[in-house]
């Protein structure tokens, strides 16, 4: 795929540590839905959002769309 190959795995590990590391969590986070969906790649990174996001949801965190979060 290519040196900019990031499996699904990696981004959802990503995401969890960047929770783990940043002073506030993931509040205010912004998680692309277009990361991993390229045609050559055969592990779709859509696949692993249902179960990344009711892990952030059983961990407190609540989502809206962007652009309800850039009102705020």
């Amino acid at each position: 795929m290519g040196d900019r190959y990031v499996s699904s795995d990696d981004i959802v590990h990503s995401v969890l540590s960047f929770e783990q590391s940043a002073r506030h969590g993931l509040n205010g986070f912004i998680l692309p839905a277009h990361i991993g969906v390229d045609p050559a790649r055969t592990d779709k990174f859509y696949l692993r959002l249902g179960p990344l996001i009711t892990e952030l949801r059983d961990r407190g965190y609540a989502f809206v769309r962007i652009d309800e979060l850039l009102e705020e």
